[in-house]
């Protein structure tokens, strides 16, 4: 296809660790079809010190796919290894960063041509309920119930002169292991709306199957995710601290030796937006999770019958 250029230029980043056949077989899949693209695209491979990966192995990646390849000179982490995808775009180009393991379909790039580039949209996103392409205002009094799947990194492609502005935040914000969003977050909250293109997921990547390698570490998210709070308005903000506690609160009591700073830290961000019920939340966290497991569940089997039904009732209610 000849590159148009009138079309947005592509920056596919792709974070890696420890996974060189899922790499393999994106790389594959995507330079296969690279002329799809109407306009100018580059990729880059950013590797995050991959133990099953020498210098040697990411040189023949390089040169096998004629992508860009780095390696980090240490694991920074795979929050920040994410974040760098907001460092390394420039501003005249769309961003997409896309995982390693969430493999395209043959025809992706050239339906995102097709029916995601549209002059008035801030971001393009995929969505596994729709069906057909539409557009979507995200209004910030309704942040966290539009953010839907876009917590998934291949699921957004970021127009960088909206979202550029508020890359810093993918740093400061690393901790709530989804620092791509924080940057969606941080823009909707100066901007008040931004508009999305909304296509269907299926469209664009291949049916997901085992990959069989490094599964990714995601138990900062039990320490960190209401980290979030700030970038949420106040009602939104107490709403998610106390579903969060509600769904997650044993979780989060249990890692808390795993990740202490950002365990204190977090109890501060939920005591502050949660209001007085997420603090009731946050004291009946601990004893729930001793009593949830191990030799706490025959006690509690012996002390829920003991407690009053009107107690208990009115217990629901407060936490509810």
């Amino acid at each position: 296809m000849t590159s148009d250029v009138n079309c947005p230029r592509l920056f596919i980043y792709i974070p890696t660790y420890n996974r060189p056949k899922s790499l393999r077989r994106q790389l594959t899949a995507l330079t296969a079809q690279r002329n799809d693209w109407p306009g100018d695209m580059r990729i880059l491979v950013n590797d995050n010190a991959s133990p099953m990966l020498s210098k040697d192995d990411l040189a023949s990646i390089s040169s096998e796919f004629g992508v860009d390849v780095r390696r980090n000179p240490a694991n920074l982490g795979g929050n920040a290894n994410i974040a760098l995808g907001f460092v390394f775009v420039q501003d005249d180009e769309y961003l997409w960063i896309l995982s390693d393991n969430d493999t395209l379909g043959p025809q992706a790039l050239h339906f995102i041509a097709a029916e995601g580039l549209c002059k008035d949209s801030d971001a393009i996103v995929f969505n596994t309920e729709a069906d057909t392409p539409s557009d979507f205002v995200h209004q910030w009094s309704s942040a966290w119930d539009g953010v839907r799947e876009a917590g998934l990194i291949s699921n957004v492609i970021y127009r960088s002169t909206v979202f550029l502005p508020q890359a810093t935040q993918a740093f400061f914000y690393h901790n709530t292991s989804f620092p791509h969003l924080c940057v969606m977050l941080s823009t909707l909250k100066e901007r008040g709306s931004l508009r999305y293109r909304v296509l269907p997921r299926k469209n664009a990547f291949a049916p997901e199957s085992p990959h069989g390698e490094h599964p990714g570490d995601y138990s900062m998210s039990l320490s960190g995710m209401p980290q979030l709070l700030p970038l949420l308005p106040a009602p939104e903000a107490r709403r998610f601290a106390r579903g969060w506690l509600r769904k997650h609160g044993v979780g989060f009591f249990e890692h808390r030796k795993s990740y202490p700073g950002i365990h204190v830290t977090t109890r501060a961000y939920l005591r502050s937006f949660g209001g007085f019920r997420a603090r009731v939340l946050l004291i009946g966290v601990p004893i729930r999770g001793m009593l949830w497991c191990g030799i706490g569940r025959p006690i509690r089997s012996l002390l829920l019958p003991l407690i009053p039904e009107r107690l208990k009732k009115s217990l629901r209610s407060l936490l509810r």
